[in-house]
C-alpha cells in the first residue's frame, strides 16, 4: 500500500508550507457522535481509562475538514487547520437519542471564510484503542447541518500506515460528478479498499480481495479431513470468498490453514458485527454449544443415542433433557468473557424457557408445526402444502415431460431411466391421464434424481443412507397439491455390490413404506434445502457483490449507498459459517446425510446457477410455476393460486423492484449515463470476470436503466425476502425433527434380501422403532435443533426491510428520503395483505391442516423466535 500512502503525504491538516496572503478564518462548530465499545458490545473499563491517559498527553482524534472546492495552491480541496475533539474520554458527554453507549464530542473547524462545502473529513486516532465512529454533523453558519454517515471502525493511526481515515458526506454523486475538492479522496480510498492481494490480515484492516472456497478442509489432520477446493475450477465451481491471507497447510500447499481455537477468520472489520447487534451473541452460542453442550450431551447419550419413539421426541420440549453440568467446561478465553461471549449456561438458558429454575434442563420451546396440531405434520396434505409454503418453496415444478428425464451422463453413471409410469398416478388424478393432467397444469414434481444420484455410492458407505427421489404431485380441484408417488432411485452397485433398485411407492400402497418414502424425500429436500436454497443462493452467491461493492464502488456513490443495508453482516456470518457449519466434521457434515460430500454437492449445483433467473419471476417462469399474460397484476400468472411463498413474494418483489426504478432513474437520466459510469460498469465486470469468474453464461448487459434496476432488484431480493423465506422458518418447522428430519441411516429393507434380515424384522414388527433408526440420532438432532433455533431468532436490534434506523443519516436527497418513505408504506400495505389472506379459510395452502400460517415474508417482526420478518441482509 505504500503507494497509496505516498498520496495522502501532506494531508495532515495544514495548508501548503508556501506562503500565501492572510485569509481570515472562521469557525464551524462540529458534533461527533461514537461508540467505544468492543466488538460485542461490553464496555472496556481499561481501556477507557488507558485511551483518557493519552488524551492528557494531546494524543487525541485529529480530525481535517476538506472542501468540496480546490485549493489553487495545492491543487487538492481546501483543507481546514487540524481540529480536536474535545470533551474528555473518561467522561464523555452521552448523547440524547437513547441509552446504547452513544457519546458525543464536539470539534471546531477553523476555515477560511471562502471554504465552501464540506465534502469529506479526514481523521487520525492517536488513541491506542478503537472506536465505532457513527456520524459526524457540521453546523453550518446558515443555520443547516451538513451529515457525515460514517459508521465505520477507527483504530489507532499506525494500523493504517498513518494513512488518515477519510469520511465523506451523505451527498451522492457518480463518478464524472464528483466535486473537485474530493475527487483525489474518492481515488485513493477505493485503493486502499482493493489493498496489493498479498500478505497476511490483521483485525483493523480494511481490505477487499477474492479467495477460492479452501479453507473448509484440514488436510494436515489427516486424509479424512481433505475437502476439494471449491472456486477456479471447472470440477468444482463457485463463488468467490474473502481473501484472508492465512497460512497454507503442509498436506497440501493450496489449502489454507483452518482457524484454531478463538480465532476469528479475517473479514474486513466494518464487516464484523454491528456493536450491539445481537447476532455476535447468537454466534458464540453456536460456539459454546458446539464446543461445550453437545460433547457433554454426547457423553451422557453413549448407548441410548437412539430414538426409540416419537414421545422421546416429544419429551425434548415437555420434560428437556439434564445436562450433567459438572461436566461442562467453559473453553471460553478471557478475551471472549470480556466481549460478552456466551458460556455453557448461557446458552442453554438461551434455548429453553427462561422462566425455569432448574438452568441445567436444556428443554426446547414447542415447534410451531406442532403447536396447533401435533399430528398434522405426518398428513399427505400438509407434506404437499409444504412443498408450497414450507421452508423450501423454491424447488417444485411443473411437469412437462413424464416419465422424468435425467440428464446424468450415461457413460458415467448407467442408463438413467425413470421406474415411474403412467399406472402408478392414473389413479390419483381426478379421473385424468398423464397427457390432460399435463395439459391442465395439474402435475408437478420434486426432483431430486441428478443432484444425489452421483454421491450415492459414496454417502450409503458413511453414516448417511439415502435414494435419490422424485415426488410426484396433481393439483386437486380444491387447489391442494397431493403427493401421488415417490420413486427412490440407487446406483448400480452399493458397497460393490448389484443394488440398481428403482423403486415406485404410491399412497395407496403399503402405507408404512409410503411414510418412509415420504421420510426419505423429505431428508433430501433437507440436504438441498441447507445447502442450495439457503447457503448457495443466498449466503455464498452474495459475498462476491459485497466484495466487488467496496473494491469499486466508492462510499459516495449512490449504489454504494442504496445496497449498503442489504450487505450488512453476511460476510461475518459467512467466515463463522466457514468455521462451525461448513468445514470439514462442522456440523452440517455431521448431521445432514451428504456428509462429507455436502459442500462439493453445492458446487455441483452451482453449476447451473444463473444470475439472471434468480429473481423471483425468473424463478418462477424458470420452473413452470407461472406464465407471462399481461393481463394479470404482475403480468404473471401463477398456475397454482394458493401458492403462498410467490404470492407474498410477489408483492414484496415489486415493491422492491418499484423503490429501486424511482432510486435508479432519479441518478441514471438516459442510457448512457449507465454506460458512462465508470465505477458501475467496473463493478459489474468484476463479479462477472473473478467474483462468480467461473460462470460464464447468465449476465445481464448494463447498458440502460431497465438493465441495471433488474440486477439491482435481484441482489437486494436474495439479500432480503429470499433469504428470509427459507431461514427464518427453519426451527418452526425444521424443530420437529420427524418433519424435516436431515439425517437417514437406514435403506428400506427389501424382501427377501439377507444383508438386511436385522432391519427386515424390526421393520415387520415394531415400524415405529424403525421409522426412528432411519432418521437422526438424539445427538445429531439436537444439535441441529439448538443450531436451527439460533439461526431462525432475529436480532434485538434487526433492521428490516423498508427501514434504515441505524444511519439516520444515510442521505441528504430529500426525493430520495421520499421515494424510501413511500415504499416503506408499500411495505406495510403488503404485510396488511398477507394477513388478510391468512385469514381467508378458502386459501387452504396458506395455513394447511397444521394451521401454521404462512409468515416468512411479512416485512415485520419483533425480536426472537417469530417466524416472521424481513431482516435487510443475509445477517444470519
Amino acid at each position: 500500500m505504500g503507494s497509496v500512502l505516498s498520496q495522502f503525504q501532506g494531508q495532515s491538516g495544514n495548508q501548503s508550507a508556501k506562503s500565501r496572503a492572510y485569509v481570515p478564518l472562521v469557525e464551524l462548530k462540529a458534533t461527533a457522535v461514537l461508540r467505544r465499545r468492543s466488538l460485542f458490545g461490553l464496555t472496556d473499563s481499561v481501556f477507557r481509562l488507558e485511551d483518557s491517559v493519552t488524551d492528557e498527553l494531546r494524543n487525541d482524534v485529529q480530525c481535517t475538514l476538506v472542501s468540496v472546492e480546490i485549493d489553487k495552491e495545492t491543487g487538492i480541496g481546501k483543507e481546514s487547520k487540524v481540529a480536536w475533539m474535545a470533551g474528555s474520554w473518561l467522561f464523555a458527554t452521552k448523547t440524547d437519542t437513547k441509552d446504547d453507549g452513544q457519546e458525543s464530542y464536539s470539534l471546531t473547524f477553523m476555515v477560511e471564510q471562502n471554504f465552501g462545502e464540506p465534502g469529506a473529513i479526514l481523521i487520525k486516532n492517536y488513541h491506542p484503542n478503537w472506536f465505532f465512529l457513527e456520524y459526524i454533523t457540521i453546523h453550518m453558519p446558515a443555520g443547516s447541518d451538513a451529515h457525515f454517515q460514517c459508521s465505520s471502525w477507527v483504530y489507532n493511526n499506525t494500523d493504517y500506515g498513518g494513512t488518515p481515515r477519510v469520511f465523506f458526506s451523505n451527498k451522492m454523486y457518480l463518478p464524472n460528478q464528483t466535486p473537485k475538492g474530493v475527487l483525489h479522496l474518492r481515488n485513493l480510498e477505493l485503493q486502499q479498499l482493493r489493498g496489493l492481494g498479498t500478505g497476511g490480515r490483521n483485525e483493523p484492516d480494511r481490505v477487499y480481495d477474492y479467495d477460492v472456497y479452501n479453507d473448509l478442509g484440514d488436510p494436515d489432520k489427516g486424509e479424512g479431513f481433505a475437502r476439494p477446493i471449491l472456486g477456479r475450477s471447472e470440477k468444482y465451481p463457485y463463488p468467490r470468498r474473502c481473501r484472508t491471507g492465512r497460512g497454507m497447510t503442509k498436506a497440501d500447499p493450496n489449502s489454507e490453514k483452518p482457524a484454531k481455537g478463538v480465532e476469528s477468520i479475517y473479514v474486513p472489520r466494518d464487516e464484523r458485527f454491528d456493536h450491539i447487534k445481537r447476532s455476535d451473541f447468537l454466534g458464540s452460542s453456536i460456539k459454546s454449544f458446539l464446543h461445550e453442550v453437545l460433547p457433554t450431551i454426547e457423553q451422557n447419550l453413549r448407548g441410548t443415542d437412539d430414538f426409540d419413539s416419537l414421545l422421546d421426541i416429544r419429551n425434548l420440549y415437555n420434560n428437556g433433557l439434564k445436562i450433567p453440568t459438572e461436566h461442562l467446561n467453559s473453553s471460553l478465553s478471557e478475551e471472549e468473557t470480556l466481549c460478552g461471549f456466551k458460556n455453557a449456561f448461557e446458552v442453554i438458558r438461551e434455548l429453553t424457557n427462561g422462566d425455569q429454575e432448574d438452568s441445567s434442563l436444556l428443554k426446547f420451546p414447542l415447534p410451531q408445526i406442532l403447536q396447533d396440531n401435533e399430528s398434522a405434520w405426518s398428513k399427505d396434505e400438509e407434506f404437499g402444502r409444504q412443498s408450497l409454503a414450507g421452508l423450501n418453496p423454491l424447488a417444485i415444478q411443473r411437469i412437462t415431460v413424464f416419465p422424468p428425464k435425467s440428464s446424468l451422463d450415461p457413460s458415467l453413471y448407467g442408463p438413467q431411466e425413470s421406474a415411474l409410469t403412467e399406472a402408478h398416478i392414473e389413479g390419483y388424478m381426478e379421473g385424468l391421464t398423464v397427457a390432460q393432467a399435463m395439459q391442465k397444469n395439474r402435475l408437478y414434481i420434486i426432483d431430486y434424481h441428478d443432484v444425489y444420484f452421483p454421491y450415492l455410492e459414496r454417502i450409503n458407505k458413511l453414516e448417511g443412507k439415502g435414494y435419490a427421489t422424485r415426488t410426484i404431485f396433481f393439483l386437486s380441484n380444491q387447489g391442494t397439491l397431493k403427493p401421488i408417488a415417490i420413486e427412490l432411485s440407487l446406483p448400480a452397485t452399493i458397497n460393490g455390490k448389484p443394488g440398481k433398485k428403482n423403486k415406485v411407492l404410491t399412497p395407496n400402497g403399503d402405507r408404512v413404506h409410503w411414510d418412509l418414502a415420504k421420510i426419505h424425500a423429505n431428508i433430501n429436500d433437507s440436504g438441498v434445502h441447507q445447502l442450495v436454497s439457503h447457503w448457495l443462493r443466498t449466503h455464498a452467491v452474495i459475498e462476491p457483490f459485497i466484495i466487488a461493492t467496496h473494491r469499486q464502488l466508492s462510499a459516495m456513490h449512490p449504489l454504494y449507498v442504496l445496497l449498503g443495508p442489504h450487505f450488512t453482516n453476511t460476510m461475518n456470518i459467512n467466515a463463522l459459517a466457514r468455521k462451525e457449519l461448513i468445514p470439514a466434521n462442522g456440523v452440517i457434515e455431521k448431521t445432514f446425510s451428504p456428509g462429507k460430500y455436502s459442500l462439493e454437492m453445492s458446487s455441483i449445483a452451482y453449476k447451473s446457477w444463473r444470475f439472471d433467473e434468480q429473481s423471483l419471476p425468473s424463478d418462477l417462469l424458470k420452473r413452470g410455476m407461472a406464465v407471462e399474460d399481461p393481463s394479470t397484476k404482475y403480468e404473471l400468472k401463477l398456475l397454482i393460486e394458493d401458492y403462498p411463498y410467490a404470492v407474498d413474494g410477489l408483492d414484496i418483489w415489486w415493491c422492491i423492484k418499484d423503490w429501486v426504478k424511482d432510486y435508479v432513474n432519479h441518478f441514471y437520466k438516459d442510457a448512457l449515463v449507465v454506460q458512462g459510469d465508470t465505477e458501475l460498469q467496473a463493478w459489474w465486470k468484476e463479479i462477472k470476470e473473478v467474483g462468480h469468474g467461473d460462470k460464464k453464461e447468465g449476465w445481464l448487459d448494463l447498458q440502460g436503466s431497465a438493465e441495471l434496476v433488474e440486477v439491482l432488484t435481484t441482489l437486494i431480493w436474495i439479500a432480503s425476502a429470499h433469504h428470509a423465506a427459507v431461514n427464518f422458518g427453519q426451527y418452526a418447522y425444521a424443530g420437529y425433527m420427524p418433519n424435516r428430519p436431515t439425517m437417514g441411516r437406514k435403506l428400506i429393507p427389501e424382501e427377501n434380501d439377507d444383508s438386511h434380515s436385522d432391519d427386515s424384522h424390526l421393520l415387520r414388527s415394531n415400524p415405529i422403532k424403525f421409522s426412528m433408526r432411519t432418521w437422526s440420532r438424539q445427538s445429531q438432532a439436537i444439535e441441529v435443533m439448538a443450531v436451527l433455533e439460533i439461526l431462525s431468532t432475529h436480532a434485538s436490534d434487526e433492521e428490516y426491510l423498508g427501514e434504515r434506523t441505524k444511519t439516520p443519516f444515510w442521505s441528504s436527497d430529500k426525493d430520495i428520503l421520499r421515494a424510501f418513505e413511500t415504499f416503506g408504506n408499500r411495505l406495510k400495505t403488503v404485510e396488511e395483505s398477507i394477513l388478510q389472506r391468512n385469514r381467508d379459510p378458502s386459501l387452504f395452502n396458506r395455513r394447511g391442516a397444521a394451521n401454521l400460517p404462512y409468515t416468512l415474508l411479512i416485512p415485520s417482526s419483533d425480536e426472537g423466535l417469530t417466524g416472521r420478518g424481513i431482516p435487510n441482509s443475509t445477517s444470519i
